[in-house]
């Protein structure tokens, strides 16, 4: 019997930390698992050919695999099987054109060929061309219309080609299969984000499992959200949230200490800082601001001492801090001197 090549590559991300093929795999199965009826070989030559072919592609070598399947399709193999190995060695070695080629073969032999369809909308998709994996992989789902890895290419394509509606859908489709998909979840809180949906959007973020790999990045989102419609209590719940998650981002603990100050509170901003700078003391901007809130509540000996760790740092602005608290304090000194000579 001849053999069907499964693989899948990583190559672009169908969306931010999606589920995407495997790389390279290269599990071999025979043509008694596929869903369709493939023909037997023929003849002993071309049935030796198609598994030569198969070893050398399981080994890596997908330019000889390329000449081999070519024979056995001279040698009468099975056609659709030799083509879509075909298209796989052709895309494994980044000839995507190709690749399309014989996977457009290999449904013309077989349209009712799941894989063949799926695999021509990944090569699509690889080109960047969405009409045409739209059109490949909604013939796939006709044949099978649960399929996991199917719907995920479906909905990345609406969603890359700026179809945000029609993208919608789909990935909501795709979580009625798939419920435990956290990258689903980031998927539609984004993109009602984009369409200003903010209740939807916070909705299904909101659903994020404690458990996934990017709690970090869509509490900051929640916070950004919460901040934009001006619920800053919501914003520094989440920031501090967000922060639990990734103790080493400098920058969310300068979000939260700038939120802080937006809020109302600079001292509380100020101690942020404070502290917030014994964890990360060469974090210029983080000093900058530091000295800018000492400066506003009128602590000179601080504000002077975080403008200096500042510059020190290369931070701009820090110089000018500076001298405006030297300006300040020489004012105050001239007052004092005046009020001293006074009768």
């Amino acid at each position: 019997m001849g053999h069907e090549i499964l693989f899948f590559r990583r190559r672009k991300p169908l969306f931010p930390c999606a589920v995407t093929p495997r790389s390279r795999r290269r599990r071999i199965v025979t043509s008694a698992a596929l869903s369709l009826s493939l023909a037997a070989a023929s003849a002993p030559i071309s049935a030796s050919l198609l598994d030569h072919a198969n070893e050398q592609y399981g080994d890596g070598n997908f330019s000889k695999a390329i000449r081999l399947y070519q024979k056995a399709v001279r040698a009468g193999e099975n056609r659709t099987l030799c083509y879509f190995n075909l298209g796989n060695a052709y895309f494994q070695i980044d000839s995507i054109p190709q690749s399309i080629v014989y996977y457009r073969a290999t449904v013309d032999e077989a349209p009712d060929f799941f894989r063949g369809h799926l695999n021509l909308a990944i090569a699509y998709y690889t080109l960047e061309d969405m009409g045409s994996c739209i059109a490949s992989v909604s013939r796939a789902l006709e044949l099978e219309p649960s399929n996991k890895k199917a719907l995920l290419i479906r909905a990345a394509s609406y969603r890359r080609a700026g179809a945000l509606p029609e993208a919608i859908i789909a990935f909501e489709r795709l979580f009625t299969v798939d419920n435990t998909s956290p990258d689903v979840i980031i998927a539609l809180g984004e993109m009602y984000r984009d369409l200003d949906d903010f209740e939807t959007a916070s909705a299904w973020l909101r659903r994020y499992p404690a458990s996934g790999n990017n709690m970090r990045y869509v509490r900051a989102m929640l916070a950004e959200m919460y901040e934009q419609r001006g619920v800053l209590d919501k914003a520094l719940y989440y920031l501090l949230k967000a922060r639990e998650a990734d103790v080493a981002d400098r920058w969310l603990s300068l979000r939260i200490c700038q939120l802080h100050e937006r809020s109302g509170t600079p001292r509380v901003a100020l101690e942020e800082a404070k502290a917030s700078l014994l964890l990360f003391p060469d974090f210029g901007d983080l000093a900058l601001f530091a000295a800018n809130c000492a400066f506003k509540l009128e602590q000179w000996g601080e504000a002077e001492h975080f403008y200096e760790l500042a510059r020190s740092l290369g931070c701009a602005g820090a110089a000018a801090g500076l001298e405006n608290v030297w300006e300040v304090r020489n004012a105050g000194a001239r007052r004092h001197a005046d009020d001293a000579t006074i009768p």
